[in-house]
């Protein structure tokens, strides 16, 4: 069913009514009229306008449900976009465009929200340009995601005092989830052959036969490209002197995760913390 608006449009359209020819104005004027009493009196009916606000209704309560997890004021601004905009789920877009960068999940202080909100506004406006006044609204919307995907329960089982009490602390005292960082750069990883520095590539036989590049984490010297990683994040007070903890995390999740050798995460240990293990 179109909306008033729609079914103008389309009749506008039907007719080829062009408004900007002002020898046809009162012409035009007319059908405009005439279009308006076409939606009501012939296109629409009570009953068909009731079965579609039912519809719409249960829409709107499916989606609310969904973002649940949002504040009052976050999921309020959802709806009303949700209802204005064709259903337009805009907790789904702007969220892919935050977790698409790993860094997302290393954020902590206020300014660095307000960054990421200067950052990705001009991209939504681009876009959808009904949020042009909704800048603050970004904002908290940004604020309000993070805190919903860094409280993610963490799986890191005990490996070393000194790796456990940093995931810990770095958890109570910045709000970052460190575990689900360097999940999301692994993953990422995982799937970009070009992020492998060449030392670290090796061909092998699948099951079915077939030639792969495997990425080769029995090495000893810059797992996972920590060193440019590291370049990147180590203005992090968290981060700042972590740097062998941090591929301790990463090789725990690698296999665990994406390899399924965990029988070697041990031989791992042996070697990189020693006496520590």
């Amino acid at each position: 069913m179109l909306k008033v608006e729609e079914y103008i449009l389309q009749r506008k359209q039907e007719d080829k009514l062009d408004e900007f020819n002002l020898d046809k104005k009162v012409e035009n004027i007319k059908k405009c009229i005439d279009y308006i009493f076409e939606y009501y009196n012939n296109y629409l009916n009570e009953e068909d306008v009731s079965e579609k606000k039912i519809e719409e209704d249960e829409k709107i309560r499916k989606y609310r449900k969904q973002i649940s997890q949002y504040n009052d004021e976050v999921a309020d601004w959802l709806v009303n976009i949700y209802e204005k905009q064709h259903n337009q789920k805009l907790n789904n877009v702007i969220g892919i465009m935050l977790e698409s960068d790993c860094m997302f999940y290393l954020l902590h202080e206020e300014a660095d929200f307000r960054a990421l909100s200067y950052e990705i506004y001009p991209k939504l406006i681009k876009k959808y340009s009904y949020l042009k006044n909704d800048s603050e609204m970004i904002f908290n919307f940004i604020k309000d995601h993070y805190r919903i995907k860094k409280e993610s329960k963490t799986d890191v089982p005990y490996i070393s005092d000194k790796l456990n009490k940093w995931v810990e602390n770095t958890s109570k005292q910045y709000d970052v989830n460190i575990e689900r960082f360097a999940f999301k750069y692994l993953d990422k990883f995982f799937d970009n052959e070009h992020m492998w520095p060449r030392t670290h590539k090796i061909r092998v036989r699948d099951k079915e036969g077939i030639m792969r590049t495997r990425y080769d984490y029995t090495k000893t010297n810059n797992l996972f490209n920590i060193d440019k990683l590291y370049i990147k994040v180590s203005h992090k007070p968290f981060i700042k002197g972590k740097k062998k903890l941090l591929e301790i995390l990463m090789m725990y999740i690698w296999l665990t995760d994406f390899e399924g050798d965990e029988g070697y995460f041990e031989k791992y240990l042996s070697r990189v913390l020693g006496k520590e293990a």
